[in-house]
């Protein structure tokens, strides 16, 4: 079939790898308390800032923690 492949709903071009992440951070902010932002600076300096739903990254360490149980 045509088109880029696909793994978990992301297209192979768009993936990226930890091992290019030197530093990772989530930022909270009571002012706007169900929303965060995912702070990511790349190898090479690149520093790009993603806001997230705080629901979504409580789901996922929930789900993380369970997996080291």
């Amino acid at each position: 079939m045509g088109g880029p492949r696909r793994d978990h709903g992301i297209p192979r071009e768009r993936r990226v790898s930890l091992e290019d992440v030197r530093h990772l951070e989530l930022r909270y902010s009571r002012a706007r308390p169900q929303k965060m932002e995912i702070c990511v600076e790349y190898v090479g300096g690149r520093i790009k800032v993603f806001e997230v739903d705080r629901g979504l990254v409580e789901r996922l360490i929930v789900q993380l923690e369970d997996q080291e149980a």
